[in-house]
């Protein structure tokens, strides 16, 4: 049981490097979605959207980066702005962790908006899903949501989502306003480390292998991330790998 367990931890994490493989190739929002359907699919998700999100005052149109919903619950979901009060989107400002819809808590009786959200969505066939909120150092930036009838989100699930999710949200930042020509900001020394991490190897192997100490590597981890602006080593090198900084 141990063993096929392991099995299939690899095999998803290997999906999640082969799905990132794949889109650092797209150069077109199209190619993009038809992608992460496909993606998507195998976990269970028939809709998803990476959008950045409205406060009182701004519209949810011009955050949208990549939309994958149904186009009827999306021409709803946009024109009466439900973001400021859908219980999963407002939960994205406070976590910075990813959740399932169905943790998201709220009163019904207090919150009837909310409700009607919530099974305006289920009509559509995303009775539960899954959030990724893409968090900084300067705060809140997106979400990747995606939802279904049947869902798989086991653990190993999550933590594939998790990745793809964010190489998939950089991806859309290209497609929707491609970027300058970006020079190259890590040192050699840099981008050997974080090769490393990306590898799964943790400070203390990379010391051995590179012959510094281990506070010496945890310092260039810390540096990369300040350059990028991500907040965790996870972020940091899916921003490395869409930079093309390092490579798989």
């Amino acid at each position: 049981m141990g063993a096929r367990l392991m099995l299939e931890s690899h095999c998803v994490a290997q999906q999640a490097f082969d799905f990132i493989a794949d889109v650092e190739c797209l150069t077109t929002q199209p190619a993009v979605i038809e992608r992460l359907d496909c993606e998507l699919a195998k976990f269970g998700f028939n809709a998803w959207v990476i959008t950045g999100l409205p406060v009182p005052g701004e519209q949810m149109r011009d955050k949208m980066l990549l939309n994958g919903w149904h186009p009827e619950w999306s021409k709803r979901y946009i024109e009466n702005n439900y973001a400021l009060e859908d219980p999963v989107a407002q939960e994205c400002f406070r976590s910075k962790s990813p959740f399932e819809w169905n943790d998201v808590r709220f009163d019904a009786a207090e919150k009837p908006n909310a409700k009607m959200i919530m099974d305006g969505a289920t009509e559509f066939r995303m009775k539960n899903g899954f959030c990724v909120p893409i968090h900084t150092l300067f705060g809140f930036q997106a979400v990747v949501s995606m939802g279904g009838d049947y869902i798989d989100v086991a653990t190993d699930s999550k933590r594939a989502l998790h990745i793809m999710s964010i190489f998939a949200y950089q991806k859309a930042v290209d497609v929707v306003r491609p970027p300058n020509e970006a020079k190259p900001v890590l040192t050699p020394r840099e981008r050997d480390i974080l090769g490393w991490t990306a590898a799964g190897k943790s400070a203390w192997d990379i010391s051995r292998i590179l012959g510094i100490s281990e506070y010496t590597v945890k310092e260039h981890l810390q540096n990369i991330a300040r350059k990028f602006g991500t907040p965790n080593k996870v972020s940091t090198v899916v921003e490395a790998l869409r930079r093309r900084e390092i490579h798989l």
